[in-house]
């Protein structure tokens, strides 16, 4: 047993963990992305969540079946985590509406946000970049 499944229980290592590290317009691409990974493997985990460059970066850990290397489930978990990637870089990650990835400034710092007409004025909910591949916490 790798130690990582003894750390976390499996639903500390599934999208929900990290709903509340992102803005509130990307809840509805993590809700798809969670129901849709639910049902290729109901005991999935994430290896690695982050925003980057304006956009979700989501790795899902590998499945392993008999000692051997699933390699369809790692296609079709890519899939969905690489569609989810590319709705959250044409997604306002403060309100949902259509967006597309923005420099934000505030002086001192600069960021890439997605966001759409509306929001790109509003005050940031925040700059800094969340990226963890161990702790959702």
């Amino acid at each position: 047993m790798d130690d990582t499944r003894g750390r976390f229980a499996a639903c500390d290592r599934q999208i929900p963990a990290w709903t509340g590290t992102v803005g509130p317009g990307w809840a509805s691409l993590l809700d798809k992305l969670h129901r849709d990974l639910l049902a290729l493997d109901p005991g999935y985990r994430i290896e690695s969540f982050a925003v980057k460059f304006g956009g979700l970066r989501i790795t899902v850990a590998d499945r392993f079946e008999n000692g051997e290397f699933d390699g369809e489930f790692a296609d079709r978990a890519t899939a969905l985590t690489d569609a989810a990637e590319t709705a959250s870089e044409n997604t306002c990650d403060e309100c949902g509406a259509p967006g597309r990835i923005r420099l934000r400034g505030d002086g001192q710092h600069v960021w890439m946000q997605a966001r759409c007409e509306p929001c790109r004025t509003t005050v940031p909910s925040s700059p800094a970049p969340v990226s963890t591949g161990t702790d959702p916490a």
